[in-house]
Protein backbone atom coordinates (compact mmCIF):
# COMPACT_ATOMS: atom_id res chain seq x y z
CA UNK A 1 0.00 0.00 0.00
CA UNK A 2 1.35 3.29 -0.44
CA UNK A 3 2.23 5.77 1.92
CA UNK A 4 0.29 8.91 0.02
CA UNK A 5 -3.06 8.63 -1.41
CA UNK A 6 -3.75 11.26 -4.10
CA UNK A 7 -6.82 12.70 -5.46
CA UNK A 8 -7.42 13.96 -8.92
CA UNK A 9 -9.81 17.33 -7.79
CA UNK A 10 -11.65 19.00 -10.56
CA UNK A 11 -13.72 22.04 -9.60
CA UNK A 12 -14.18 25.18 -12.11
CA UNK A 13 -14.80 27.25 -9.54
CA UNK A 14 -11.41 28.83 -8.45
CA UNK A 15 -12.22 29.71 -4.74
CA UNK A 16 -13.98 26.62 -4.15
CA UNK A 17 -11.19 24.24 -5.76
CA UNK A 18 -8.80 26.36 -3.13
CA UNK A 19 -10.45 25.50 0.09
CA UNK A 20 -11.37 21.82 -0.94
CA UNK A 21 -7.55 21.40 -1.98
CA UNK A 22 -5.88 23.23 1.23
CA UNK A 23 -8.68 20.85 3.01
CA UNK A 24 -7.38 17.40 1.48
CA UNK A 25 -3.56 18.15 2.02
CA UNK A 26 -4.56 19.17 5.38
CA UNK A 27 -5.61 15.78 5.72
CA UNK A 28 -2.79 14.83 4.17
CA UNK A 29 -3.53 13.50 0.83
CA UNK A 30 -2.04 14.70 -2.63
CA UNK A 31 -4.27 16.61 -4.74
CA UNK A 32 -3.93 17.10 -8.21
CA UNK A 33 -6.18 20.05 -8.99
CA UNK A 34 -7.96 20.74 -12.17
CA UNK A 35 -10.25 23.51 -13.64
CA UNK A 36 -11.78 21.44 -16.35
CA UNK A 37 -11.51 17.92 -18.00
CA UNK A 38 -8.60 18.64 -20.50
CA UNK A 39 -6.81 19.61 -17.47
CA UNK A 40 -7.69 16.68 -15.57
CA UNK A 41 -6.37 14.93 -19.02
CA UNK A 42 -2.98 16.36 -18.74
CA UNK A 43 -2.56 15.18 -14.84
CA UNK A 44 -3.50 11.69 -16.01
CA UNK A 45 -0.81 11.07 -18.12
CA UNK A 46 1.44 11.18 -15.07
CA UNK A 47 -0.79 8.15 -13.56
CA UNK A 48 -4.04 7.04 -12.32
CA UNK A 49 -5.40 9.01 -8.71
CA UNK A 50 -6.51 6.97 -6.16
CA UNK A 51 -9.94 8.85 -6.30
CA UNK A 52 -11.60 11.49 -8.51
CA UNK A 53 -13.36 14.32 -6.76
CA UNK A 54 -15.36 16.42 -9.59
CA UNK A 55 -17.44 18.66 -10.68
CA UNK A 56 -20.55 17.53 -12.80
CA UNK A 57 -20.49 20.65 -15.18
CA UNK A 58 -17.49 22.00 -16.02
CA UNK A 59 -16.64 24.29 -19.29
CA UNK A 60 -16.46 21.68 -22.23
CA UNK A 61 -16.62 17.82 -21.45
CA UNK A 62 -18.26 17.08 -18.24
CA UNK A 63 -17.02 15.96 -15.21
CA UNK A 64 -19.20 12.73 -16.13
CA UNK A 65 -16.22 12.14 -18.55
CA UNK A 66 -13.38 12.39 -16.50
CA UNK A 67 -14.91 9.79 -14.12
CA UNK A 68 -15.52 7.72 -17.14
CA UNK A 69 -12.10 7.91 -18.24
CA UNK A 70 -10.41 7.03 -14.91
CA UNK A 71 -12.91 4.24 -14.56
CA UNK A 72 -11.58 2.69 -18.19
CA UNK A 73 -7.93 3.36 -17.41
CA UNK A 74 -8.59 1.72 -13.97
CA UNK A 75 -11.13 -1.15 -14.75
CA UNK A 76 -13.01 0.55 -12.14
CA UNK A 77 -10.22 0.46 -9.43
CA UNK A 78 -10.80 3.98 -8.89
CA UNK A 79 -13.68 5.59 -7.13
CA UNK A 80 -15.54 8.53 -7.46
CA UNK A 81 -17.12 11.40 -5.98
CA UNK A 82 -19.60 13.59 -7.94
CA UNK A 83 -20.58 17.52 -7.19
CA UNK A 84 -22.92 19.33 -8.32
CA UNK A 85 -25.22 22.43 -7.12
CA UNK A 86 -28.15 20.81 -8.62
CA UNK A 87 -29.72 19.79 -5.47
CA UNK A 88 -32.13 17.11 -6.83
CA UNK A 89 -32.85 13.87 -6.06
CA UNK A 90 -33.16 12.65 -9.60
CA UNK A 91 -29.63 14.63 -10.63
CA UNK A 92 -27.96 12.48 -7.40
CA UNK A 93 -29.32 9.46 -9.01
CA UNK A 94 -28.00 10.12 -12.71
CA UNK A 95 -24.77 10.81 -10.99
CA UNK A 96 -24.60 7.76 -9.07
CA UNK A 97 -26.01 5.49 -11.73
CA UNK A 98 -23.03 7.12 -14.18
CA UNK A 99 -20.75 5.41 -12.04
CA UNK A 100 -19.75 7.83 -9.36
CA UNK A 101 -19.41 6.01 -5.75
CA UNK A 102 -21.13 8.97 -3.74
CA UNK A 103 -22.50 12.59 -4.45
CA UNK A 104 -22.50 15.62 -2.74
CA UNK A 105 -24.91 18.61 -3.65
CA UNK A 106 -23.35 22.08 -3.45
CA UNK A 107 -23.37 23.57 -1.10
CA UNK A 108 -21.94 21.27 1.26
CA UNK A 109 -20.02 21.51 4.48
CA UNK A 110 -16.46 20.52 4.45
CA UNK A 111 -16.65 17.78 6.70
CA UNK A 112 -19.28 15.92 4.53
CA UNK A 113 -16.75 16.03 1.97
CA UNK A 114 -13.83 14.72 3.78
CA UNK A 115 -16.12 12.22 5.25
CA UNK A 116 -16.90 10.87 1.71
CA UNK A 117 -13.30 10.77 0.94
CA UNK A 118 -12.18 8.88 4.33
CA UNK A 119 -14.67 6.35 3.46
CA UNK A 120 -13.75 5.77 -0.55
CA UNK A 121 -10.19 6.77 -0.06
CA UNK A 122 -8.64 6.14 3.83
CA UNK A 123 -5.47 6.97 4.72
CA UNK A 124 -2.52 4.23 5.14
CA UNK A 125 -2.33 3.14 8.73
CA UNK A 126 0.96 3.34 8.96
CA UNK A 127 0.85 7.46 9.07
CA UNK A 128 -1.15 6.59 12.80
CA UNK A 129 0.89 3.90 13.70
CA UNK A 130 4.24 5.79 13.13
CA UNK A 131 2.33 9.12 15.25
CA UNK A 132 1.52 6.35 18.35
CA UNK A 133 5.16 4.79 18.48
CA UNK A 134 6.67 8.19 18.35
CA UNK A 135 4.85 8.86 21.85
CA UNK A 136 5.53 5.72 23.37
Amino acid sequence: MRSVRTILLIEDETDLLEVMAFALQREGYEVLPAADAAEAEVLLERGLPDLVVADMMLPGPSGFYVVRLVADRSEGRVPAIMISGNTSTAHRDYALAAGADSFLAKPFALADLLGAVHQLCPLPQRRFAALAGATA
